[in-house]
């Protein structure tokens, strides 16, 4: 009897891409993993390797290396990054893995998007619009998990670096609410979808675990550290100062914001955390 086909994870040692792991490390019956590294021989693959995980060489801008990577693989798991300059850009790197997956005939696969990819007017939000476009196009089995703005983006303890981050968010938002998730909850959902192809395939499931002005999270730090935590004042104008992208970004969370319904990703999802249950996670793990 063969051995079950693997699931390739880009980005097994960022955030998404571990969370996927963990994730499918967690299931009843966890698959064999397959990571795509740039550097196989780095610390954090090296960790991988310590878990079982098969680390091969790849990077999105080499067709040779994907097709090396693709091939055998029952599912993958894709996420795409800002390049740096000079790189090719986001949506190439995508179409570059969904047209190696392609002639890999690749049975099913998993893409990381971005909640409102084609609506909010965001330059980085755009590229992630066209890779699922072309995931369309190529007649490719596939779903979308499209998560909202990362609880992983505010330090997980208060400190001068929360007080600055409720600052520049309070000043975008004007006291307007943020939604927002955590990337283990995008790996969760992700490896669903990874070990139910059939359920999951053509949907696009737009993620939050979480609806909260920066008074709300500035309490909910509070809660869960038992102490007043501090928030600077900032003038709303500050986030002029920031480059083109990402002032786009924070002018959609201020004048529009997220579309995902946060209560019926908890009908579907109930692992899925609060901001305040997320947090007190991270205390009980360290």
């Amino acid at each position: 009897m063969s051995a079950p086909s693997p699931v390739l994870v880009v980005g097994a040692t960022g955030q998404q891409g571990s969370a996927v792991v963990r994730a499918l490390q967690a299931l009843p019956s966890p698959p064999q993993i397959r990571a795509l590294s740039r550097n196989p021989d780095s610390p954090a693959a090296q960790k991988l390797k310590d878990q079982g995980v098969d680390v091969v060489r790849g990077d999105l801008t080499d067709s040779a290396s994907l097709d090396a990577a693709l091939a055998g693989a029952g599912s993958a798991f894709l996420v795409t990054t800002l390049p740096a300059t000079g790189a090719p850009t986001e949506d190439e790197q995508g179409k570059t893995f969904i047209d190696a997956a392609k002639r890999a005939s690749l049975p099913f696969l998993v893409y990381t998007s971005v909640s409102d990819a084609s609506t909010a007017n965001v330059p980085h939000f755009e590229t992630k619009a066209k890779v699922e476009q072309a995931l369309k196009d190529r007649g490719l089995k596939h779903a979308v998990v499209a998560p909202v703005a990362f609880y992983d983006n505010f330090p997980k303890t208060s400190g001068f670096g929360l007080m600055m981050a409720l600052g520049v968010f309070d000043a975008a938002l004007c006291g307007k609410k943020l939604q927002l998730v955590s990337t283990d909850d995008i790996g969760f959902v992700a490896a669903q979808m990874l070990s139910n192809p059939d359920k999951y395939a053509g949907r696009v499931v737009q993620l939050a675990g979480d609806d909260l002005s920066m008074a709300d999270v500035q309490a909910a730090y509070s809660r869960v550290e038992g102490h007043a935590v501090w928030k600077a004042w900032l003038p709303s104008w500050i986030t002029a100062l920031l480059p083109y992208d990402f002032k786009q970004m924070f002018r959609f969370f201020h004048d529009k914001g997220y579309s995902a319904d946060v209560a019926k990703v908890k009908d579907e999802f109930p692992q899925v955390k609060t901001l305040e249950e997320w947090l007190r996670a991270q205390r009980k793990a360290e």
